[in-house]
């Protein structure tokens, strides 16, 4: 057989397996995941009466300006003010030790890590969110210069939005794994994890933007789950970067397993 082929077939089946461990984490933690991802919906609707105001009047302003570009700017500022809040924080925290086979923590361990996390979160995802709408308005500068200079200035401003996304993916879920660690220091550690792996985080970001755009597509995803299936592949990854988490293996159900989970 063919290398290739049996490097293909090798990646297929890691695939299979994360995939499999993935939906098999939410699978045993599902009455759990339906009702912490509508608490979460319930918590987060001032954040998200809040980013649809911004998407609102960056759709006025990309229009008298005539820049759709600030409509797109306004949308990643939103989506990131949601994502940073405390509600994010308490369904992260309460996700989290499920990649051990533990149960969630207790409401008083929860609300520990919410009140030491919280401002915290709230104050990084406003920096961000400030840090994105300061890189459009460049964006959008350099767009009126015209011609082929303010083109690629433009555009090279988006993918500066793109990698401070990038560049912050696992600050959240490593703020809420541990609530002791000082900031600064969970920070950088996300950094160097982003750039010791970077196609592992950049596969991360892909998957998170594919699972919300099914969410919102299928109307009812939100209710079902998407953001707990979103916070345990994100802790799986970091499992996978940070061994100390002892991830449980993933492991092969029988059909019986999955329609009568009960026995």
């Amino acid at each position: 057989m063919p290398i290739s082929s049996v490097v293909a077939s090798t990646t297929d089946s890691q695939n299979s397996r994360r995939v499999a461990g993935l939906f098999g984490t939410v699978y045993d933690h599902l009455g759990g995941a339906v009702v912490l991802n509508l608490l979460w919906g319930l918590l987060s609707l001032p954040w998200f009466a809040a980013a649809l105001w911004l998407l609102q009047t960056s759709q006025l302003v990309g229009v008298r300006l005539d820049a759709p570009i600030v409509m797109v700017i306004g949308l990643v500022a939103g989506l990131i003010l949601v994502t940073y809040s405390p509600p994010t924080v308490l369904l992260l925290a309460a996700t989290a030790p499920w990649i051990r086979g533990a149960d969630s923590p207790d409401r008083g361990q929860l609300m520990a890590i919410v009140r030491t996390r919280a401002l915290v979160v709230q104050a990084i995802g406003l920096g961000e969110a400030l840090a994105v709408a300061l890189l459009g308005a460049n964006a959008v500068f350099y767009h009126h210069l015209g011609g082929w200079i303010g083109a690629m200035l433009s555009g090279f401003m988006m993918w500066l939005v793109l990698a401070l996304v990038l560049i912050s993916i696992y600050w959240l879920p490593l703020l809420c794994l541990d609530s002791s660690t000082p900031v600064r220091q969970i920070l950088q550690q996300g950094v160097m994890l982003v750039f010791g792996r970077p196609l592992t985080a950049l596969m991360l970001l892909a998957t998170v933007i594919c699972v919300a755009a099914m969410g919102i597509l299928s109307g009812v995803g939100w209710l079902c789950g998407v953001m707990s299936l979103i916070a345990v592949q994100s802790y799986r990854v970091l499992a996978g970067l940070l061994p100390h988490l002892d991830a449980l293996p993933t492991r092969t159900r029988t059909w019986r397993e999955i329609l009568r989970p009960w026995e």
